[in-house]
């Protein structure tokens, strides 16, 4: 029997838990909801998370929100590379990964793309976006630096959550870069191989996992 997983087309929190489904193996019948039509506000979405929020799980009777717990259920239903390691040792670097991805990567990242992914880019959004590079290149050195001499973020033959976690992110920065408003910006985000060629490296290993192309946000293959 398959899980059911309600995500929404570039909710990074989604994207996650559609590559840990699909990197652990797990069948899931995709339930994608769309945000224009607020089908995440609607009484039968409600009725599943309160909060009105992507990514939801539904495992016959149990329902799993947020998406590092979704993650931890679906490591249990897969027969796939463990998402959060084997040993104890292991689990303990996936669970510090996520959260320094949750607490320092995510915030970084959102200060640079908000200003210029905005539906209306406000006039200072390039300038607003140019004083969080500081903390997002920071981050991105960091991630950079744990990639010397290994494939994942945690070690490991294979990604683990930690990797998952954080890819939607670097591929949200990537297209924020493309967007107008970013023009004549200094990012030294695009290309990416450029000033981080492991995090690059990276980011191709995983868009090489069979079932990559099924989580890649639909609204994105439009420009």
């Amino acid at each position: 029997m398959s899980v059911e997983i309600y995500w929404g087309s570039g909710s990074p929190y989604a994207w996650r838990v559609l590559l840990a489904a699909e990197a652990r193996g797990v069948p899931y019948e995709s339930r994608l909801l769309s945000f224009s039509a607020k089908e995440h506000r609607a009484p039968a979405f409600l009725a599943i998370n309160p909060r009105g929020k992507v990514p939801a799980l539904k495992d016959g009777d149990r329902i799993v929100t947020e998406s590092l717990a979704i993650m931890h259920h679906l490591d249990g239903l897969g027969s796939g590379p463990a998402l959060f390691g084997a040993t104890a040792e292991e689990r303990t670097r996936v669970l510090e990964w996520c959260s320094r991805i949750m607490s320092d990567l995510e915030a970084a990242v959102y200060g640079v793309c908000r200003p210029l992914m905005a539906a209306k880019p406000e006039a200072d959004a390039a300038a607003k976006a140019e004083a969080a590079l500081p903390a997002l290149h920071r981050e991105l050195g960091e991630l950079e630096a744990a990639l010397a001499g290994q494939d994942w973020l945690a070690g490991g033959p294979a990604p683990s959550a930690a990797d998952f976690a954080a890819l939607p992110f670097i591929k949200y920065l990537e297209r924020a870069a493309g967007k107008e408003a970013a023009r004549g910006l200094d990012h030294g985000v695009e290309p990416l191989a450029a000033r981080y060629p492991r995090l690059a490296a990276w980011v191709a290993r995983i868009e090489a996992m069979p079932g990559y192309e099924r989580t890649y946000p639909p609204h994105w293959r439009a420009g």
